[in-house]
């Protein structure tokens, strides 16, 4: 409850939270499966947001040694429009959705 409440206090303020999905880029295809803390930490930032119950997702913001970053946008309780809106309005000025990571290529 308290962070479900930190949130609706910042929801006062803000229409949308936006910030890194993850601590790191994603990772090389086959790394990190032998390391459950790695691949745990790796969802640190978007836990809670689950656990307030509350609407994200994860939008493609760059790369870092050729490898994707994601940016996490967060809307409030029944707020699912604004929160596409803003990532569809995201991707109408950026092109990071239509390209292929140079570590896959």
């Amino acid at each position: 409850r308290l962070i479900s409440d930190d949130f609706q206090q910042a929801f006062e303020e803000v229409d949308v939270i936006m910030g890194p999905t993850a601590p790191t880029t994603a990772f090389k295809l086959g790394d990190k499966t032998d390391d459950p803390v790695a691949m745990y930490l790796a969802d640190i930032y978007t836990i809670n947001t689950n656990l307030a119950g509350l609407p994200g997702m994860s939008i493609p913001a760059g790369f870092a040694g050729g490898l994707p970053a994601g940016l996490q946008i967060i809307g409030n309780y029944f707020d699912e429009a604004r929160l596409l809106n803003v990532a569809h309005r995201y991707q109408q000025v950026t092109d990071w959705h239509k390209q292929i990571p140079t570590a896959f290529q």
